[in-house]
């Protein structure tokens, strides 16, 4: 876990004394949606298995965990879930873009903050950000625009990338 990941798992931790946890016996509880299966679920444990340990001990903080199985239309249906049959007060965990561009208008229309510890899609910054919506990663599209501008600036008219 990255020291940015960490202080987020902090950060949704010390909400754990906040006053907007009157509606669950003086606990903030916390929805997190991540990849716990499949490919790519090293990440969504890693994230699970930090912001675990950075609560431990908190009593005022209630974690409600699930399995996107990195799957837009599953993650779309457990934040549902989450929202209004859990009545989290706050979401995190979504490690791919295309997860957290199912996920977080949707979160954020309905009052929720969502903190996301990776996915940071450019649609969901500049003009489409929302208050409530906080990266503690960067924008997923950084690096290949720098490199493409770099290419391009370089006179590189074609480029081949096998990964």
């Amino acid at each position: 876990m990255t020291l940015k990941q960490m202080m987020a798992a902090g950060c949704i931790a010390a909400l754990g004394t906040a006053a907007m946890a009157d509606g669950h016996g003086g606990k903030v509880k916390v929805g997190m949606i991540t990849t716990l299966s499949g490919g790519g679920a090293g990440l969504g444990i890693d994230v699970r298995d930090g912001f675990m340990l950075a609560a431990k001990g908190n009593e005022a903080l209630e974690l409600v965990i699930e399995d996107d199985q990195r799957k837009p239309d599953i993650a779309v249906q457990l934040a549902d879930k989450l929202i209004q049959s859990e009545k989290v007060d706050v979401m995190t965990g979504i490690i791919w873009s295309n997860l957290a561009m199912a996920v977080v208008p949707a979160a954020t229309a309905q009052g929720k903050f969502y903190l996301s510890p990776n996915a940071g899609p450019s649609a969901l910054a500049g003009r489409g950000c929302h208050k409530n919506y906080f990266n503690v990663s960067w924008q997923n599209d950084a690096f290949s625009e720098a490199a493409g501008a770099y290419l391009s600036a370089q006179g590189v008219g074609k480029v081949f990338l096998m990964a």
